[in-house]
């Protein structure tokens, strides 16, 4: 059995500036020449942001390009070949299953719902309607862990599937669910009592190349405690349940007989996380530490309170990047019963399916380099920091 992270981003549209000079543009039209057939093919790739708040922004991307024969799937599974100039027809595209279509609905105002059989044809029916489209947006599609040679080290990458008008209802976020894949080494709480925090270094799996196939990749993800009342009963029950789902050599797991066993040594187990991605600054509660010395000098002589001190809006710390875990996902068939699973492979067996970059270096560098990119790999993504209006509450969906 494959399993895919997807990505589901609510949030407003930001286009990219359209000119020549810029790195990232909202759409880039290329060429490259087919190595079979020795012509030249048309490219067009498409970029924009989805901001969550402005503090929270990650960038999508798709690419595609044009050519004699689309390779597709059809509703029963069985590879289907359609010509370029038939993907318009209708009973064509009613044939190709769901999963290998590309859907954008904006409104009627905005060309109404659309399905595609090439990402070709949703990025230019974007490119049409998207930037007079006003409103926040769904944006759906494939999160994978890319490595990138040159600088050695593993980018975030969010493909594009579908893209709608987001219901007025639906709450703004940069979520991703994936299979996690870990044992009782991957956690790390050796800083939560300073910090709040513990990480979780894993892995997902995901298709690599026809010579590799598919491989597990490693991705560092967080679990913070920070918004946790210890003095609120529910808090403590809910945090209790989070580690329930962390702490490996306290599991019980499903095996491939749906038994339920505990987990022995170092066998991996792996379950589906709502994972959020926070990309941008976090919003920290003010408080006397952020004072200047005159301004603790007054609050300790009775002049001042912290709270006369306090600024408008909200207060953000330092710039996060972070895989920030949010909750298990136990609806499935597979995990009904909310138990995690054994992973299939054994081991050195599951040893051997990481993926091993194409370059000599350890899977301890890997992994340190999977964790450097979090410092470069969205320089690009940075986001206005605006203030907003203050809400003192936690909300409890947002314990993560």
């Amino acid at each position: 059995m494959s399993y895919q992270a997807r990505f589901s981003f609510v949030g407003t549209p930001v286009i990219p500036k359209q000119k020549s000079d810029t790195k990232r543009p909202f759409c880039k039209e290329g060429e490259y020449v087919d190595k079979q057939t020795k012509k030249k093919r048309k490219t067009l790739s498409m970029t924009f942001g989805v901001k969550e708040t402005d503090s929270n922004m990650a960038f999508v991307e798709a690419f595609d390009s044009v050519q004699s024969t689309i390779k597709t799937m059809d509703a029963d599974n069985e590879k289907m070949d359609v010509d370029w100039d038939d993907r318009f027809d209708e009973e064509i595209v009613d044939k190709v299953a769901s999963y290998r279509k590309y859907i954008v609905d904006l409104g009627e105002e905005c060309g109404g719902r659309q399905e595609f059989i090439t990402v070709y044809d949703m990025i230019q029916h974007l490119q049409e309607y998207l930037p007079q489209y006003d409103g926040r947006v769904v944006v759906t599609g494939q999160f994978t862990r890319d490595w990138y040679a040159k600088k050695k080290m593993y980018f975030s990458k969010f493909r594009i599937q579908n893209v709608f008008a987001a219901p007025e209802e639906r709450k703004s976020r940069l979520l991703i669910t994936a299979d996690l894949f870990y044992n009782k080494s991957s956690l790390d709480d050796s800083d939560y009592a300073e910090n709040k925090k513990m990480t979780l270094d894993c892995y997902i799996e995901q298709y690599i190349n026809k010579d590799e196939g598919r491989k597990f990749v490693p991705i560092q993800c967080v679990f913070s405690g920070a918004k946790y009342d210890p003095e609120n009963e529910k808090h403590k029950k809910l945090l209790a349940n989070k580690m329930s789902y962390l702490n490996v050599a306290k599991m019980k797991v499903q095996n491939d007989q749906d038994e339920i066993v505990t987990v022995k040594g170092d066998e991996y187990v792996h379950i589906p996380w709502e994972i959020v991605l926070l990309r941008g600054a976090e919003e920290v509660d003010f408080d006397e530490s952020m004072l200047t010395e005159r301004q603790r000098e007054q609050v300790e002589l009775g002049i001042r309170t912290v709270d006369d001190f306090r600024p408008k809006g909200n207060v953000f710390g330092d710039r996060v990047d972070e895989f920030r875990l949010k909750d298990v996902i136990i609806s499935s068939d597979d995990f009904k019963d909310g138990y995690c699973r054994l992973a299939d492979d054994k081991g050195d067996e599951f040893e051997e399916k990481i993926y091993k970059p194409p370059y000599d270096e350890t899977m301890e560098e890997a992994k340190k380099n999977s964790k450097k990119a979090k410092n470069t790999e969205s320089n690009d993504d940075d986001p206005p920091f605006d203030e907003d209006k203050k809400n003192d509450g936690v909300d409890e969906d947002d314990l993560f």
